[in-house]
């Protein structure tokens, strides 16, 4: 492939080992028990997974944003709830504190975070909508030295082993419908009295991502917990959400290669009539040569889109199309792998149904497609301004 140099390889070739000798043998199970993988994400720290693009000075290996997505994607074609956690960790969470967090608070917070010692969570959005600011409720006061956070999150990856959640709160009594102005965030260790974290929902898809509800009960932080400016958090959540959204795109390619390879091993193994379905029915060759078309498409976007952001370019507009198109190529894909299947393609056990169920979760969580689509045309109609 002509974005793999040599330093990309071989952290790949890294990625590949721990994938086969430990994710691979625990996928199913963790899908099955619903419960977060902790061990598997501990290890990803170890590995400097969790740190890839995090600087030297705190605790990362400084790679740039193609690497992460080599290695997102990697996972994500045997586990791709692994990488839900990541990015709710080191895109969102970790991404904020890197971009509004002081000198201090990176090495207190993202030290620790890029080797995976401690886990981070993103607590922004609310039962109004992820994406409707305007109408958060929950609220942040300053008192003394202190500021006092009352207010629920809902569908919060993380939930429960996260040790850090970064708060999303309105500290202003007015917010500015159009920049935002007057939402801040604030760091916020668990375990603490105050903080009340729900049980995980059990969802469609996305087994063992621990989703769920966080309650703040005038829960006292001090002033310097507060990240970033007073007021001015959004234009770093901006940022950050793009990250997480161009991650959906070796996130999906990962899961739709690993439907496709399963539905084409299974096509050249099973039998009708003396002939392997591969050989016998032109329905099922043609099949995975479009879902093999769709997913070079989808890999050609991806690893351009990469290029162009390690070259400085936010990519605004191509990150959000990233989850938009690989949403739709990852659903696709999983989809007709379980009809190559057949009826074994509905049994849990046998592994390729849930790619289907992530795929499809993945095109709700985080932001809608139906969402982005619209935010897409907005920063189009400003490129032609």
């Amino acid at each position: 492939m002509w974005y793999l140099t040599e330093d990309r390889e071989a952290i790949l070739t890294s990625v590949r080992e721990f994938v086969r000798n430990e994710v691979a043998p625990l996928a199913l199970q963790v899908d099955r028990t619903d419960k977060f993988p902790l061990g598997l994400f501990k290890r990803a720290g170890e590995l400097g997974l969790l740190g890839l693009t995090v600087p030297a000075e705190f605790g990362g290996i400084g790679a740039d944003q193609t690497t992460n997505a080599l290695a997102l994607e990697e996972i994500a074609k045997t586990l791709p709830v692994l990488t839900v956690a990541m990015g709710a960790h080191s895109l969102l969470a970790g991404g904020l504190i890197e971009m509004l967090g002081t000198a201090d608070q990176k090495k207190q917070y993202l030290v620790p975070a890029a080797t995976g010692e401690t886990v981070l969570a993103c607590a922004s959005t609310e039962a109004v909508g992820g994406d409707n600011q305007a109408e958060f409720s929950t609220r942040a006061v300053l008192d003394g030295d202190e500021w006092v956070l009352d207010g629920c999150k809902v569908l919060i990856s993380n939930i429960g082993v996260a040790d850090v959640y970064v708060v999303v709160a309105v500290t202003a009594d007015h917010i500015e419908p159009v920049t935002k102005a007057g939402i801040s965030t604030f760091l916020v260790p668990a375990g603490t009295s105050g903080v009340a974290v729900g049980s995980p929902e059990h969802k469609l898809g996305w087994h063992g991502s621990a989703t769920g509800s966080v309650t703040f009960t005038a829960f006292r932080v001090p002033k310097e917990n507060l990240l970033g400016p007073l007021g001015g958090c959004l234009e770093a959540m901006f940022v950050s959400a793009t990250a997480e959204f161009l991650s959906c795109g070796p996130v999906r390619l990962g899961i739709a290669e690993g439907a496709y390879a399963m539905a084409l091993a299974y096509s050249l193994e099973r039998a009708q009539q003396g002939q392997t379905m591969f050989d016998r029915f032109q329905v099922t060759r043609h099949k995975l040569v479009r879902m093999y078309g769709e997913i070079e498409s989808l890999r050609a976007l991806v690893y351009s889109t990469y290029a162009e952001r390690d070259r400085g370019d936010l990519c605004l507009a191509q990150g959000r199309l990233l989850k938009v198109k690989g949403a739709e190529v990852s659903e696709y894909v999983a989809r007709e792998a379980i009809q190559l299947f057949g009826g074994v393609g509905t049994v849990v056990e046998t592994g390729v149904e849930r790619y289907w169920r992530d795929a499809k979760v993945m095109a709700i969580g985080g932001a809608s497609v139906e969402a982005l689509m619209d935010v897409i045309a907005g920063l189009i109609k400003e490129r032609l301004a």
